[in-house]
């Protein structure tokens, strides 16, 4: 039976209570009760019963719990008894424990583990890249917060710190990487849903084109008769050489090895783990080289070949940098600006216009994957000779280019 609310406790009445030589208690009804102690301390607690044993449960402390404070907390763990047949006290320590594992479970950790297991199948560089964002970008805005605590505002505060600067397609990248570590999240139930929606409004949305690329024979001419007036070193120059020739993807170039090369059958075989369309392969795919770059690729061996890379930088043990390449185009084309992933555009199209060449060779050519999933199943065809043709006829066109007429354009046979 419920107190009388005249016998219930005020504030005033624990107040006034003064301690004694031994502990004593108010009762406030329902099992709520006020202990206090000699030295002066208040205690909220709880008698109740579970399993027909009586459970003694400690509320809090007077002033910093207050009456109403203590009342309602009463009422929910007699509920949590009562209804859900569940003791309080473990209760409160499967809390604890979850608040201890949260607070362990940040976004920069899981980001972490997130990234060991995605450089199984990312590329080397993707995969530094997506590190150094968020290093550079979100671990000092998010990083700390356990991940379960983080929602979209606290996400959106990063990326729009990117969209003032204007980078919004590197925004709009970096988003989806932290897409996935919550989903990564979510697949280990540290967190119950993504808190990252489809869209977001407050977000201007790049509008993506195409890489900055040459737009004429014409222009290539000029950009391989300034290549050898650059004063730059013999590695970058053949790098900007080689790019324009392979019209591979700059960071399989620029990260090529020598023991990936085989210049007596003249072929680059690019190891699975470096392909950007890895996920889509299921062997290594092989380059075709024409006369033109096996020489180059002789003399650049002159140069590099004691080292690991064909293109060193002032490191043997890495590569030369994106920004150095980047920079002797800007340097050796100064008509407009260019960027070294336009040569595979600038490519494409010379190949696709000739009309000499199957699409199907120019699209494996430069490493395309096949946007029709049950073609890319059944469709395992290499089109080696044909890429050999394309490789030589694409070095012959930049001659002619470089040299004018001088040079015997080649001919399909």
């Amino acid at each position: 039976m419920a107190k009388l609310n005249a016998d219930l406790l005020d504030d005033l009445t624990i107040k006034a209570a003064k301690p004694t030589e031994k502990q004593y208690t108010l009762r406030d009804g329902n099992g709520l009760f006020l202990l206090i102690h000699p030295n002066g301390s208040k205690y909220f607690q709880l008698r109740t019963t579970l399993h027909g044993k009586s459970k003694l449960i400690q509320l809090g402390t007077y002033p910093a719990l207050s009456l109403s404070e203590a009342r309602e907390q009463s009422r929910e763990k007699r509920k949590l008894v009562k209804v859900s047949h569940k003791d309080p006290i473990f209760e409160a320590k499967l809390v604890k424990q979850q608040k201890s594992k949260d607070a362990d479970n940040t976004f920069q950790k899981i980001a972490e583990e997130w990234l060991v297991i995605k450089q199984r199948t990312l590329a080397p560089s993707t995969h530094l890249k997506i590190k150094q964002t968020f290093n550079a970008n979100v671990y000092g805005v998010i990083g700390k917060y356990p991940i379960s605590e983080i929602d979209n505002q606290h996400v959106r505060k990063c990326l729009l710190i990117m969209q003032k600067r204007g980078a919004l397609e590197f925004m709009e990248k970096t988003r989806g990487w932290i897409k996935s570590v919550f989903d990564f999240a979510l697949s280990d139930k540290l967190i119950t849903e993504n808190p990252i929606p489809l869209k977001d409004e407050r977000l201007i949305k790049h509008v993506g084109g195409n890489f900055p690329h040459l737009e004429s024979m014409a222009d290539a001419g000029k950009l391989l008769r300034n290549l050898v007036e650059y004063a730059g070193s013999f590695e970058v120059a053949s790098c900007v050489y080689l790019q324009l020739s392979f019209a591979q993807r700059p960071s399989e170039l620029r990260c090529a090895k020598w023991s990936e090369f085989d210049l007596d059958k003249a072929i680059w075989t690019l190891p699975l783990e470096r392909s950007k369309t890895r996920k889509h392969m299921t062997k290594p795919h092989n380059i075709m080289l024409s006369r033109q770059a096996v020489v180059r690729l002789k003399e650049l061996k002159v140069f590099t070949g004691h080292s690991e890379y064909l293109f060193t930088g002032r490191l043997n043990s890495k590569p030369i940098s994106d920004k150095a390449i980047s920079n002797a185009y800007d340097a050796v084309f100064t008509d407009y600006h260019i960027v070294p992933h336009g040569c595979r555009h600038f490519f494409s199209t010379q190949a696709n216009e000739s009309g000499l060449f199957r699409k199907e060779a120019i699209d494996s050519f430069l490493q395309h994957k096949d946007k029709n999933a049950i073609s890319a199943i059944y469709n395992q065809a290499t089109y080696d000779d044909e890429r050999k043709s394309l490789a030589q006829w694409w070095s012959d066109q930049l001659d002619i280019a470089r040299y004018g007429a001088n040079i015997l354009p080649f001919k399909i046979a």
